[in-house]
C-alpha cells in the first residue's frame, strides 16, 4: 500500500513527535488531577471525575485537547503506513471521543450519564481492537506485555464500577490508556521498519 506523504522521513519524524508531545502532555495533565484530588471519589469515578471538578476541568481540557489533535494527525499518518482499518478507526474514535467525553458530563443526570458511558466504552473497545491486532500482527513478547497491561488495566476497570464498591476505576483506566499509547507507538515503529526496508528492496532493485 502506497504511504503518501509518511514516505518523507521529515514528515514521519514530524508526525511521530508530535504523537509523542500530544501524548505526554495528556499523562502529564492526568498526573496533575491526580495530585490536585487524589481523593477515594476520584478513584471511584475514574478519569473522568476530572472532567467534572472545578479545580481540574481546565487541566483535562488542555490534556485531551491535545491527545485528540495527535491522535487524529496520528491516524493519518498510519493509513497512508498500510496499518490495518481497525487502527486507523482506533485512533480516529479516540480522537473523537475524547472531547465528547467533555460535552457528556456524567453527573448531569441519567441521560448525560448514560451517553458519557457509551463514548466510552466505544474507546475502550476501539483501543483493545488495535491492541488485538498488535499481537496477530508482531505475537512478540513487547506486544504481548502491551496486551496484558492493557487487558490488566481493563479488567480492574470493568471491576471498579461504582456500584461494585471496589474503587480502582482511575488506576485501571490509568494502566488501560498507558497501554494504549504504549501500542500506538510499538505500531508505528513496525509500520515504518516494514516500509523502510520495503522501499530500500525497490531502490536497490531500481
Amino acid at each position: 500500500m502506497a504511504r503518501g506523504t509518511a514516505s518523507d522521513p521529515a514528515a514521519d519524524r514530524s508526525v511521530i513527535g508530535l504523537l509523542a508531545f500530544t501524548q505526554s502532555l495528556f499523562f502529564v495533565s492526568l498526573a496533575l488531577c491526580i495530585a490536585i484530588n487524589h481523593s477515594e471519589t476520584a478513584s471511584n469515578d475514574g478519569i473522568s471525575f476530572y472532567g467534572v471538578d472545578p479545580d481540574t476541568i481546565v487541566i483535562v481540557l488542555v490534556g485531551y485537547a491535545a491527545a485528540s489533535v495527535g491522535l487524529f494527525s496520528a491516524s493519518s499518518w498510519l493509513r497512508d503506513a498500510g496499518a490495518p482499518a481497525t487502527l486507523v478507526r482506533s485512533a480516529r474514535i479516540v480522537a473523537i471521543g475524547l472531547p465528547l467525553l467533555l460535552v457528556t458530563p456524567y453527573d448531569e443526570g441519567t441521560f448525560w450519564n448514560w451517553a458519557h458511558m457509551s463514548v466510552g466504552v466505544a474507546m475502550a473497545l476501539a483501543q483493545f481492537a488495535a491492541t488485538i491486532s498488535l499481537v496477530r500482527r508482531r505475537r512478540g513478547v513487547v506486544a504481548w506485555l502491551v496486551f496484558g497491561a492493557q487487558l490488566a488495566g481493563g479488567l480492574l476497570a470493568a471491576a471498579s464500577l461504582p456500584n461494585w464498591s471496589f474503587p480502582w476505576l482511575l488506576p485501571g483506566e490509568t494502566i488501560y490508556e498507558l497501554a494504549y499509547g504504549i501500542s500506538l507507538f510499538v505500531w508505528i515503529n513496525e509500520l515504518r521498519g516494514a516500509n523502510w526496508g520495503d522501499e530500500r528492496v525497490s531502490q536497490a532493485s531500481a
